[in-house]
């Protein structure tokens, strides 16, 4: 009876959570309590690992969007460097690294606010000497999309594909902007976007201790 919630709060732990559904994790719990017969498991535990290898790549970028997405990155790297580490200037840089980035793999919104409006030039900030120019004529929705990926899945990064709906829907959320956004304003959005997920992290059902190894 206490393998069910134990094979539950695995399926919630944060490395495992996205990759085994949930009610994958429920099937598994109640074969085991069922005691079904070898063959039945065996068919069965098949169909539930191909259920899981085609869950974990459904959040898996398309080839074809990364490619699309490689090819607009060409005119980034004159900016952020081919390896997304930032162009270097002697000691400075032209633009912030992607690679890690927390505008890469944070909320999506934040990053497709700051790449069609760009950033505001912050005199006091010396460590970059390019500006963030605002790409909102040069991108349409589909390439938006595209270029967000590429960028949130390269250089080691790894994070949620951005869909064409999702980047039609920032655009119409911030067509009223006129005038580029300040870095400040957007770690201000990141800092709330990480709050709120955080607290939707904490409504997840606690994790139970784990069953005691057996020899």
């Amino acid at each position: 009876v206490q393998k069910l919630p134990w094979i539950l709060s695995e399926a919630w732990q944060p490395s495992i959570r996205g990759r085994i559904p949930v009610d994958i994790a429920v099937l598994f719990a109640s074969l085991l309590e069922m005691k079904l017969n070898q063959n039945t498991l065996a068919s069965l535990a098949a169909f539930g690992m191909l259920s899981m290898g085609l869950h974990a790549n459904a959040e898996d970028p398309s080839p074809e969007v990364m490619k699309e997405g490689k090819a607009f990155y060409a005119t980034c790297m004159a900016c952020h460097n081919v390896d997304g580490k930032g162009l270097p200037i002697g000691n400075l840089k032209m633009a912030p690294p992607l690679a890690g980035s927390k505008f890469a793999l944070g909320d999506p919104e934040v990053m497709a606010l700051a790449i069609l409006k760009g950033i505001e030039k912050d005199p006091a900030n010396t460590a970059y000497i390019g500006i963030m120019a605002p790409l909102e004529t040069a991108l349409d929705d589909k390439k938006l999309a595209a270029v967000m990926t590429y960028v949130r899945n390269s250089f080691g990064n790894k994070a949620a594909p951005v869909t064409e709906e999702q980047t039609k829907g920032y655009r119409e959320k911030f067509a009223k902007i006129k005038n580029s956004v300040k870095r400040s304003t957007l770690d201000k959005l990141l800092e709330k976007s990480e709050a709120a997920a955080k607290e939707t992290a904490s409504d997840a059902p606690p994790a139970a201790a784990a069953p005691p190894a057996t020899k």
